[in-house]
């Protein structure tokens, strides 16, 4: 696998418009996937991880706090063999900077892989994700 900083808007939707990774990263406020267009400023940074050629992951980084903000995505075919290879690889591309993630309660095993890779929980924000009309607190993390 090859992990590299990607300025290529094709292949960071491909990964983070596959429908079943957009409908997890998404909240009923967010737009259409046919709609969605990744923000491609210089505040936000894409690491993205290829097998043969092939986008088969994504990690956004943009400022948060004291430091930045990850959300990672790796495509369904992909996660058994390279999603944990991957996540780590891409932390280090964080630098020095604390690092967090915030996690509504709905997605229990994206929260469990969080845990199991060195975050903790440092605060809860009650109602503060809407997912298909209910509504769901998110678990603010920092990497240890």
């Amino acid at each position: 696998m090859i992990i590299k900083e990607c300025f290529n808007v094709v292949d960071i939707k491909a990964v983070l418009c596959h429908p079943e990774v957009y409908d997890v990263i998404s909240s009923d406020e967010c737009p259409l996937l046919a709609d969605f267009e990744p923000p491609m400023t210089e505040e936000y940074t894409y690491i993205v991880g290829y097998v043969k050629g092939e986008p088969i992951g994504v990690m956004i980084y943009h400022k948060y706090r004291d430091g930045l903000e990850c959300h990672v995505q790796v495509l369904p075919q992909y996660r058994k063999e390279h999603a944990i290879n991957f996540g780590q690889q891409s932390l280090e591309f964080r630098g020095t900077v604390p690092i967090y993630a915030e996690i509504p309660d709905l997605y229990k095993n994206v929260l469990a892989f969080a845990l199991l890779n060195n975050f903790e929980v440092i605060e809860v924000k009650e109602n503060d994700y809407i997912k298909n009309g209910k509504t769901y607190n998110v678990n603010v993390l920092r990497y240890k």
